[in-house]
């Protein structure tokens, strides 16, 4: 399957023809939102689910690109429309370097601050098909625009959130993108897949993101787009061993167990992601829910705060900052209250890969929640596509939604657990070698590292036996 895949490479229309496709869904989803509207949150808590485009984009496309990240890598960057259209920008634009900050990866950290905190906890960005249409919008815009202004696919390196999310969660996976044999590389004449001569051609371009196929280590940056590929194979072909890059299979967890650190933007942006990772299993089950609105609630009552840009700014720093943060520093303060040896940023940019298995197992977990949850909607979905009145028909009880398919409940408990057991193993594999290459006072002290996957993966075992077992 993967030969094929990789023979498909070589064609000038794959992956152009899924990413044309894909494009094509995008504007007809855009469209879908823009024509329901709503300033009534609890109207636009039913509408989010019966409004088709709406219902899609996040209930169905975000999910399957985070499963897909875990499993196969960034492959939703081969297909996605914001590279083409980046790409196609950039053959006209100024291509200038991106500059130092945007290089640095804290334009893309505040990005998804700004789509988390005001897009989606203050705008409601996920409920209201009308503001999801701005926001996908405003996504285009922004990548036809950095592609006007900077050399290549400055938009997917430096700025887009969703591909960066991807390639963190994408260090588990099992697939990566690579050369088969390094000698060949070593002896090429004319670096094609690197070579600015060949920079802008439409097809068979050398990397967009700056990278050597045979120095790929890990599955963060590449996007998948293939390009490498065609221009291997298009510069002195029938060169034995050419074209050399292709998406081959290697060892699960490859990238994680080889311990690559953050960046400083890097571990805030996996922070901030791991508070929004425990909001979005916790609150699905009443109690837990309570428990973790608790703080950010009591919060506005003190302050006596009111409106929607208030409520999402003290909710999202509460949950997504300064709860995040204290999970983070609690094993690493404990290991210093007792006399233990080491810096506080190596803690954070080395230690902090250990939470990636735990919140990517967290995310698949939400990922199947909702898209089973969402099947009853999709029987309305045809004779209403905008949603408008199903929602009205769901909130007056004159609708009645289907239960929901009784393997559903038992596939979830299972799959959750599983997964995250997988996950804490894997995180205490992590904290093991970290320990073990990183920590100079190894002895008992360093047993209060391993609070990472405890503290972090215990509670989220602990909420799934709860809820889902007893």
């Amino acid at each position: 399957m993967l030969n094929i895949i990789n023979r498909l490479f070589q064609f000038n229309w794959f992956p152009l023809v899924l990413q044309i496709i894909s494009f094509g869904v995008f504007i007809l989803l855009i469209a879908g939102g823009f024509v329901a509207n709503t300033e009534d949150m609890v109207f636009a808590k039913v509408l989010r689910n019966t409004n088709l485009a709406n219902l899609i984009v996040w209930s169905y496309w975000w999910p399957l690109i985070i499963l897909s990240s875990i499993f196969l890598g960034r492959v939703w960057c081969t297909v996605c429309p914001m590279e083409l259209v980046t790409s196609l920008a950039a053959k006209v634009g100024l291509k200038q370097k991106p500059p130092a900050f945007l290089r640095s990866g804290w334009v893309i950290t505040a990005f998804y601050v700004l789509i988390l905190f005001v897009g989606i906890h203050t705008l409601a960005i996920h409920r209201v098909p009308f503001r999801m249409a701005l926001y996908m919008a405003t996504l285009f815009s922004v990548a036809i625009v950095s592609g006007l202004l900077f050399s290549r696919n400055a938009f997917c390196a430096y700025i887009c959130p969703i591909g960066h999310l991807l390639g963190v969660y994408a260090r588990l996976a099992p697939m990566s993108w690579g050369v088969k044999d390094k000698s060949v590389c070593s002896g090429c004449k004319d670096k094609s897949c690197v070579s600015n001569r060949i920079a802008y051609k439409f097809q068979g371009r050398s990397c967009g993101v700056g990278l050597y196929p045979t120095h790929i280590d890990d599955n963060s940056d590449c996007l998948l787009c293939g390009q490498c590929l065609k221009a291997c194979d298009r510069n002195n072909p029938g060169i034995v061993g050419r074209p050399n890059p292709g998406w081959f299979p290697r060892r699960w967890f490859k990238d994680m167990l080889e311990l690559k650190p953050f960046t400083a933007a890097q571990a805030a942006f996996v922070l901030i992601v791991s508070g929004f990772v425990v909001y979005e299993v916790f609150t699905e089950w009443t109690v837990t829910k309570q428990l973790l609105l608790w703080l950010p609630t009591r919060l506005e009552q003190e302050l006596g705060v009111s409106g929607a840009w208030s409520h999402g700014l003290i909710k999202s720093l509460t949950l997504f900052v300064v709860f995040p943060a204290c999970v983070w520093l609690f094993p690493y303060g404990a290991f210093r209250l007792v006399g233990g040896r080491l810096r506080l940023s190596d803690y954070l940019l080395r230690f902090g890969i250990a939470f990636i298995p735990i919140m990517a197992s967290a995310h698949a977990t939400k990922a199947l929640l909702k898209m089973t949850s969402r099947i009853p909607y999709w029987k309305y979905t045809v004779s209403d596509p905008i949603g408008a009145e199903t929602a009205r028909g769901i909130l007056d009880k004159t609708t009645q939604l289907a239960p929901l398919p009784v393997w559903r409940d038992p596939m979830i408990t299972l799959f959750s657990l599983v997964f995250m057991s997988v996950a804490i193993l894997l995180s205490l594999s992590i904290v093991r070698k970290l320990i073990t290459e990183h920590v100079s006072d190894s002895g008992w002290r360093s047993v209060l590292l391993y609070l990472i996957p405890g503290v972090f993966g215990g509670a989220f075992f602990v909420m799934l036996i709860a809820w889902r077992v007893l």
